[in-house]
């Protein structure tokens, strides 16, 4: 689970990354004056602080607590006190760069911490929850329920905003995470190999035995390509969480493992490595499994691949309607205690504002943003990527035919995947390797990971 921590956490600061170069930053996390321990010392008081201003009449202290700081909460936290010089948004962070030998003790700690404060009914105000177990935190009721503040409050519009994303990211009927932003979850193919082969497949819906008589079909009229290059364990679990509720009652923390569909799904993941479907050797395949961030992600990340890539969904489980799949990204949560949830409440709809969205670094979920992003797009004509990336600084003209088939894929996207790594993850690959070398049957690993994941959500 290590190297899963750690390609989480370069992955997010890389998005921070992105959202300061857009929003003119330095890229680096803001140090709080007297440092982290000061800042997290204030932080544990600010409630109390908080509690004495309201009966004082005087200024109020909001605590956000975050993994990753960066310049879109600094930014935030100064633009807004700007127009609210009654409220004081106080950050609590741990200070971690890319290739932090010590991420993922300082995640692991973050975790910690966070889950005795806000399950002790004590905690933060406005919390990030990104990396927290948000699930838990909803069976334990201290989140507050952001769908009924939303219902309440007649100045939020909820026609601004991309109703796919929150809808997608509700547990137990409810938003309890508001995602800041969002990317997709998808599949980059080689376009015009795929149209050689003359296979045609409605990605929408296909499923994943669907992809797999898809990808042998084009196996044989093509160039004897593999659909795409993974690890047997490695696919289960994204199949997995592409159908998370199926295996998992995120809510009431139950597992359904020992079941006929996990079952035959690890059979399904074998047979499609023995029909060569799928593949672990370093050869080209007609698909790359791929998250795209924003708009210029949506150019740029395809060519890193191929020459002339396309964007398609990813396939789905049995049982699953037409839709794509997304990550949601800042998932800013309220706790349920907070005497300031009003004041929270507030800031979280700044941070939806396009103020602040046009600085996210991810797809908006502001829709008037993303517009804004797709037009100015084609205005500019071209959009060069990252100087040390795999495209060295490289150029590339954007024409409407770039983009079409953007907007279908951002409000097509119904199904929130989990991106922190957990537990429960690092379960299923472990147990299901057995299965997969031939040293254990199907039903005995399915008994293996139901025994294991109930333990582990009954923690």
């Amino acid at each position: 689970m290590r190297k899963a921590w750690l390609s989480l956490s370069g992955c997010l600061l890389m998005i921070a990354a992105t959202a300061c170069s857009a929003g003119g930053g330095s890229g680096e996390a803001a140090q709080p004056e007297g440092g982290p321990n000061k800042n997290e010392a204030q932080a544990e008081t600010a409630n109390k602080t908080t509690e004495t201003a309201q009966s004082q009449g005087g200024k109020k202290t909001v605590v956000l607590s975050t993994l990753l700081h960066g310049d879109f909460f600094k930014d935030a936290k100064r633009k807004y006190e700007e127009k609210h010089p009654n409220i004081e948004i106080q950050i609590s962070y741990h200070q971690m760069d890319e290739g932090d030998p010590h991420a993922e003790e300082k995640i692991e700690n973050f975790i910690k911490k966070t889950n005795t404060q806000m399950l002790s009914g004590k905690g933060p105000d406005l919390v990030e929850m990104d990396h927290l177990p948000m699930d838990n935190y909803v069976n334990k009721k201290v989140l507050a329920n952001l769908s009924d503040m939303m219902e309440k409050d007649p100045e939020f519009k909820k026609e601004q905003y991309f109703q796919n994303i929150l809808e997608g990211v509700k547990l137990n009927g409810s938003v309890y995470g508001m995602p800041i932003g969002f990317f997709l979850d998808g599949l980059v193919g080689d376009e015009e190999a795929i149209r050689k082969t003359g296979v045609t497949f409605d990605d929408a819906r296909w499923t994943w035995s669907e992809f797999s008589e898809t990808a042998k079909a084009m196996a044989k009229k093509g160039d004897q390509r593999y659909g795409f290059m993974s690890y047997p364990a490695g696919l289960l679990n994204v199949m997995v969480k592409s159908n998370y509720s199926l295996y998992v009652d995120q809510v009431n923390r139950k597992a359904n493992f020992q079941s006929e569909p996990f079952i035959n799904l690890m059979k399904q993941v074998k047979s499609m490595f023995d029909e060569k479907v799928v593949t672990q050797e370093p050869r080209q395949a007609y698909f790359r499994m791929q998250h795209i961030i924003s708009p210029a992600d949506y150019i740029l990340t395809p060519k890193e691949i191929f020459d002339q890539p396309k964007l398609y969904s990813k396939p789905k489980g049995e049982g699953q309607k037409a839709g794509g799949f997304f990550h949601a990204y800042r998932k800013m949560g309220i706790n349920e205690k907070s005497v300031v949830k009003k004041e929270a409440w507030d800031f979280i709809k700044f941070l939806m504002s396009e103020e602040m969205q046009e600085l996210g670094g991810t797809f908006p979920l502001n829709k008037a943003v993303f517009h804004k992003q797709v037009k100015q797009l084609l205005q500019t004509g071209t959009v060069k990527a990252h100087e040390l990336g795999p495209l060295k600084g490289k150029t590339f003209k954007v024409t409407e035919a770039d983009l079409q088939g953007l907007e279908q894929h951002v409000s097509g996207a119904i199904y929130h995947v989990p991106f922190q790594p957990s537990k429960l993850e690092g379960i299923i690959i472990k147990e299901s390797e057995a299965f997969f070398k031939g040293q254990k049957s199907a039903e005995d690993v399915a008994k293996l990971i139901q025994n294991r994941a109930t333990t582990f959500l009954n923690e």
